[in-house]
């Protein structure tokens, strides 16, 4: 009985021992959906999070809002610029980001979700463009939060 505990007990380590860790795929890597998504967007993203980086609130947020109507709204824009820093502030320094998925639900309307690689915390980005007839592509919509784990699929 010993004999046939111990193989088994081998057996199992084995399988486990070849797994070779978390497993990853080529698309979450890469952010699903994230080849269908024009590249002008997700540069200006890209753009967003290299000058948050360099801890430049405002100027990452007037770089991204070109066109957009958020520009035109002072007080929302302030309100996001202050909890921006907040946001800093709490999870720490941004030191990286990650695509995660794209929501395409027409070619005129993107959702683009993105991992804040925080020096405390991981911080859930999503950015939402509209195609517009006047003025190309603008962000009509920002969110962040500490819901990362919404992220996984069994939330």
């Amino acid at each position: 009985m010993k004999i046939l505990f111990t193989l088994l007990f081998l057996m199992t380590f084995t399988m486990f021992a070849q797994d070779g860790g978390l497993q990853h795929s080529a698309s979450n890597t890469q952010g699903r959906g994230f080849d269908e998504v024009p590249t002008n967007l997700k540069k200006r993203v890209e753009n967003f999070f290299e000058t948050l980086k360099s801890e430049d609130v405002n100027k990452a947020y007037e770089e991204l809002l070109q066109n957009s109507p958020i520009m035109n709204q002072k007080e929302d824009l302030n309100n996001l610029v202050i909890q921006t820093r907040r946001a800093i502030g709490l999870y720490g320094k941004i030191y990286s980001y990650e695509p995660v998925y794209a929501d395409i639900v027409s070619n005129s309307y993107i959702r683009l979700n993105y991992l804040g690689i925080h020096s405390n915390y991981p911080v859930r980005w999503i950015f939402t463009f509209y195609r517009s007839p006047k003025h190309d592509w603008i962000i009509t919509n920002i969110k962040f939060d500490d819901l990362s784990e919404y992220f996984f699929r069994n939330n």
